[in-house]
């Protein structure tokens, strides 16, 4: 069995092309949500801006505006980012479903 397979997630993923900004402490990056789930993201970067895992992160984009969060997992040039859940988050994820998909 695949690895991807056995994950068990707590969240149902959508896949996206949602483009925006992604800021670290160590850079800042244009790219694409290439997922999104009410807990987290999947971030593909156009430029490697050396995210490491538990570094914190916000996410700008027109569809989901502004989001916090914090890096899970980094692989090449995508990262897993977990939302800082609050109602304000909900409410944008949300919002996004409305009125984006």
């Amino acid at each position: 069995m695949a690895y991807k397979d056995s994950v068990q997630r707590t969240a149902a993923r959508t896949q996206t092309k949602i483009t925006g900004t992604v800021t670290c402490k160590t850079g800042a990056s244009n790219g694409i949500v290439t997922d999104l789930s009410a807990e987290g993201i999947c971030f593909q970067l156009y430029f490697d801006i050396n995210a490491r895992t538990g570094q914190e992160v916000t996410i700008r984009s027109e569809e989901l505006g502004f989001l916090t969060g914090m890096v899970r997992w980094y692989r090449g040039d995508k990262i897993g980012i977990k939302l800082n859940l609050s109602s304000n988050t909900a409410a944008q994820i949300s919002s996004y479903y409305k009125f984006f998909k």
